[in-house]
């Protein structure tokens, strides 16, 4: 019952963490760090735990199953906000690139000659 209800504490403590994301870059890698920690530390608690289950095992398992899918969810969420800064990110390199070298990306054909007799 000791190591449910740790996986249980560290579960709501990991899921308040992912709820105060914020939108800065930085500060969102102190966050994401933060809850590798837990991830690392929940697996930890996970492998220790082992059957037979008593009643009250078995109603704290179900709020960690409700708890998990929270927290998948904001995980996702999570991803989403980092995959659009990347996308961000990589339309400012190639837009910086362009102002280097404007004429970088263009391609013609401009001078060459065409037999159409062959």
């Amino acid at each position: 019952m000791k190591t449910l209800q740790a996986l249980y504490d560290l579960s709501v403590h990991m899921l308040t963490s992912l709820e105060k994301v914020p939108d800065d870059i930085e500060e969102r890698e102190h966050v994401i760090a933060l809850i590798q920690t837990f991830i690392e530390k929940r697996e930890q608690l996970v492998q220790q735990i082992q059957g037979p289950y008593s009643e009250d095992e078995m109603q704290l398992g179900k709020q960690l199953v409700k708890l998990d899918e929270q927290m998948n969810h904001k995980m996702n969420d999570l991803l989403q906000q980092i995959q659009i800064d990347m996308k961000k990110i990589k339309a400012k390199k190639k837009l910086n690139r362009s102002y280097i070298n404007p004429y970088g990306n263009i391609k013609t054909t401009d001078g060459m000659y065409l037999d159409s007799k062959q």
